[in-house]
């Protein structure tokens, strides 16, 4: 019996290479659409401020904002019995499951918010770990000729997972409270967990520490020798102009988007009277599918006419709707036939930011694939994603001052004028600097540059 699960490896059958990665990420979507969604909307439906609430949400965002250290770490240390990721993605899941768990047992969470808030920032650690190790996994063994629609199927199914998270279990919540919801949470991550832990990396490595089996890792796949020297590699790939830019995007592509995500909760609950529900709907129901839709084309157009093409683009549309809709506000009557009591045009607007923003994602993963120097591309793809986390948080932090000190028509329009600024670094950047200047090695596979 024990030479079928042999043949259940991800190395050699795309395929449920492809469901594995994909259902991982629905692991991360689930507890990032339940915080961001049914819960920041059962705060606000209990009259929490907006501070208290994006309070909480960054809470949630800041572990992935220093994520950039588990590169590195999972690069030098792991288990090459049973596979270069696994045993970390394995951890990662394992500790998020936990940590749901605790939560279940706080009695009346919006009376100790600041338990539940730092329960929500470690549970982010291990949901951070887990996308570190499955990115790098990714990376290890994605071909290259796959990873253009692989990303945009990866981060789409995040988008299900916030659907489940979001619209799914706030249907659960009850007057009773978020018990029911967090019982699902936990099932659901639970069953997830088991996909890593019956399937190999490779044929012919251990599925278990007691179980046969060794390292099937090659030369260019061994663990590294110290962490300084990543960090000697990961110091020369940010030399280059282009590198450090692309950071620069990063840092600055989600500022607006975060300023306005607390913002816009309240406003839509409790100024427009939205219900619970009503929101839920919207934001992670038809969003979660208009988000899903969003990143895989983002995938496909960015391999198309090529990613900071693209993510222009979102952020042209993507600023040009938020100065619409704060113009649209009853305060200015400036764009009267698209006015905040039209529900059907607020709803239209919800829907068209989160596809912008889900193109702008996918669009950004792949330039920062190719701008990444192959040789340390996993760490440096980590620290990217980590400066994006960290745009969302600069932009939560400052969402209450702001919120108290500017109109609502003056924030969505200094918005709207913020991402239009992220758009004039793109021309500066070659993709392709870091290959060009410091050159890749070709792995034994044949791929040419081992990035996600």
């Amino acid at each position: 019996m024990e030479e079928s699960p042999y043949k259940m490896n991800l190395t050699d059958r795309p395929f449920l290479r492809l469901i594995t990665l994909c259902i991982l990420y629905v692991a991360q979507g689930i507890p990032y659409g339940f915080v961001t969604v049914t819960f920041v909307s059962y705060l606000a439906e209990r009259g929490e401020t907006v501070a208290a609430i994006a309070s909480v949400t960054a809470l949630s965002t800041l572990p992935w904002t220093f994520k950039f250290v588990w590169g590195p770490f999972m690069d030098r240390f792991g288990i090459p019995s049973m596979g270069r990721r696994r045993p970390w993605i394995l951890a990662a899941q394992l500790g998020m499951t936990l940590t749901i768990l605790a939560m279940a047992f706080v009695d009346n969470p919006a009376e100790h918010l600041v338990l539940i808030g730092w329960l929500v920032f470690v549970h982010n650690i291990f949901n951070s770990l887990q996308d570190v190790s499955v990115d790098a996994l990714a990376v290890d063994l994605l071909r290259e000729s796959e990873r253009g629609r692989a990303n945009g199927f990866m981060y789409g199914s995040k988008y299900i997972g916030m659907f489940l998270g979001g619209a799914f279990l706030s249907r659960m919540v009850s007057e009773d409270g978020l018990g029911v919801a967090f019982t699902i949470q936990i099932i659901m991550l639970g069953g997830i967990m088991l996909f890593p832990l019956f399937l190999r990396e490779r044929a012919g490595e251990k599925l278990l520490p007691w179980t046969r089996g060794k390292s099937q890792l090659q030369a260019d796949e061994q663990l590294a020798r110290s962490v300084s020297q990543l960090f000697g590699f990961l110091r020369r790939a940010f030399t280059l102009r282009s590198t450090l830019l692309a950071g620069v995007v990063g840092l600055t592509i989600f500022i607006a988007s975060g300023i306005l995500s607390p913002i816009t909760n309240v406003l839509f609950i409790q100024d427009l009277g939205w219900t619970r529900t009503d929101f839920t709907d919207i934001s992670g129901g038809y969003g979660v599918i208009i988000g899903l839709g969003g990143a895989i084309a983002g995938g496909f157009l960015a391999d198309r006419f090529g990613p900071k093409r693209i993510a222009t683009i979102g952020c042209i549309v993507l600023a040009l709707s938020y100065a619409t809709f704060g113009l649209s506000s009853p305060e200015t009557g400036i764009i009267p036939w698209f006015d905040w009591t039209n529900r059907s045009a607020v709803i239209g607007y919800i829907l068209l930011d989160t596809l912008m923003s889900s193109m702008i994602s996918a669009s950004l993963f792949a330039m920062y694939m190719t701008v990444s120097w192959p040789k340390v591309a996993a760490t440096q793809f980590t620290a990217y994603m980590a400066i994006l986390n960290l745009s969302t948080v600069i932009g939560l932090k400052l969402s209450g001052t702001i919120d108290a000190t500017f109109s609502l028509p003056a924030i969505f329009v200094g918005a709207g004028l913020l991402q239009l600024v992220v758009i004039c670094i793109f021309p500066f950047i070659d993709v392709h600097q870091a290959r060009q200047t410091l050159g890749y090695e070709i792995n034994s596979r044949g791929n040419n540059s081992k990035s996600n």
